[in-house]
């Protein structure tokens, strides 16, 4: 008796089983929309699901450019969802869309359609410039709206571990919405360059790769300059006592030595009757006037570099009996915020109609822009050296005026300064009235031959 009611509770159970088996969820589809737009990599399916209550999630399933199978789910929630996984534009993607209940019941499929376009990862070098750039290379790309995938950038070079040519990885980074522009400095020095650029997707697969050949490295050099190279027709404050005149514009001293072993001097009048700087200092009204650089013979000019002081403790501004108030106010306020350069390779009258447009600095003169101030620390007591010592242990500050990295040579080059920052005082009045400016040091850096 008790065999038989067990069999019988077995053959209940087994019934309801194949009848759950059996039974497939049919909800209506009165009201649903679908519609797929193509997008890069992909497509977006906007949906509006039917009014029926019992429906809780819609599935969508295709597959990858992989040949993986994807399932996306959705709701009632939103009204779009991403159907991604692909690398090239393609049309007639099938896709399986049905409905779930709350009982994770699923209805029949139906079969839809689809097409993508290209991915970021492969349409990423369609609008991508591998170029020549100072002592290395330079990347620039744009990117569509929807982005996904990485890219590595390698160069041909030498393996440091086995001495043969191998690639040699320069940056790994994911593709950004709007691209970017990317440099690239090597230390191998070579004078060409083989770029291979290769896109993967977000699983690591490979998409992509391109070879770029004969990108010309552009390896520079600092150019030695001397006083004799220069001319600023008499604009430059020339002091035996302040130490300030085109000598010191070239004599290799970037960060004040000469001013911080003078300010230990607790009785300068007595000293010297001055402070010292041993800088160069031009004006008055020197903003728009030439100084011509004549480097003696053909160069490719790379960039110039200006150097200014550090800050000292206390106050050490020139003494008035020097040049009467030129340093009122501060030291930055005769620092060059907005500079442009040109190059002539026949001439160097200033007023000559052959100088050609190289590069320029333009920055805010604002006292309010300090964070964007190349000569910023100059005025950061904090950073004040206490002795020569610590001076020697700091790093120069300086800015690069950069040029393009073209196969053009000049023998001159015109430099105008145009403005200096207006930080004199906390009142926000520029007290630099008479428009002098000063450089610490100036460099040049050319192509090497």
């Amino acid at each position: 008796m008790m065999k038989n009611t067990i069999f019988l509770l077995l053959f209940v159970f087994a019934l309801f089983a194949c009848e759950d088996d059996d039974s497939v969820f049919e909800p209506s589809t009165e009201g649903l929309e679908i519609k797929f737009t193509p997008v890069a990599g992909g497509a977006m399916m906007h949906y509006s699901l039917p009014n029926d209550s019992d429906i809780f999630a819609m599935n969508i399933r295709y597959k990858d450019w992989q040949g993986l199978d994807v399932l996306k789910a959705c709701g009632y929630s939103g009204d779009s969802v991403l159907l991604d996984g692909f690398t090239r534009s393609q049309e007639g993607i099938n896709a399986w869309i049905s409905f779930v209940n709350k009982n994770s019941e699923e209805s029949a499929a139906v079969e839809y359609q689809f097409s993508t376009l290209d991915s970021a990862p492969w349409s990423f070098f369609e609008d991508l410039n591998v170029r020549a750039s100072w002592n290395g290379f330079q990347v620039i790309y744009k990117s569509p709206s929807i982005v996904t995938g990485m890219v590595h950038v390698f160069y041909l070079g030498t393996n440091p571990l086995t001495q043969k040519e191998d690639t040699i990885l320069m940056s790994s980074f994911p593709i950004t919405q709007k691209g970017d522009t990317l440099n690239f400095i090597q230390k191998q020095e070579r004078t060409k360059n083989t770029v291979i650029v290769r896109t993967e997707d977000f699983h690591g697969f490979r998409v992509r790769q391109e070879i770029y050949p004969d990108i010309d490295a552009f390896r520079t050099e600092q150019w030695q300059m001397s006083a004799n190279d220069f001319n600023d027709f008499g604009m430059s404050r020339e002091s035996a006592k302040a130490k300030t005149g085109v000598e010191y514009l070239f004599d290799g001293e970037l960060k004040g030595v000469e001013r911080l072993i003078a300010s230990a001097y607790e009785d300068k009048d007595a000293r010297t009757g001055t402070e010292v700087y041993g800088a160069y200092l031009a004006g008055p009204y020197a903003y728009e006037k030439p100084m011509v650089l004549d480097l003696r013979e053909e160069k490719i000019p790379a960039w110039i570099r200006i150097y200014c002081l550090y800050p000292m403790l206390g106050n050490h501004a020139v003494s008035p009996a020097t040049w009467g108030n030129v340093w009122i106010g501060s030291y930055e306020d005769k620092v060059p915020c907005r500079i442009s350069v040109y190059g002539n390779n026949t001439s160097s009258d200033p007023d000559d109609e052959g100088w050609v447009f190289l590069g320029q600095l333009n920055q805010d003169p604002k006292r309010e822009a300090v964070q964007k101030r190349w000569s910023r620390l100059t005025t950061d007591l904090t950073l004040a050296p206490k002795d020569v010592e610590d001076l020697e242990t700091r790093d120069p500050i300086y800015v690069d005026i950069q040029f393009p990295p073209v196969n053009n040579k000049y023998r001159y080059l015109k430099v105008l300064v145009h403005d200096t920052f207006d930080v004199s005082k906390e009142d926000g009045i520029n007290r630099n009235l008479q428009e002098y400016f000063t450089l610490q040091e100036l460099e040049v850096y050319v192509k090497k031959d």
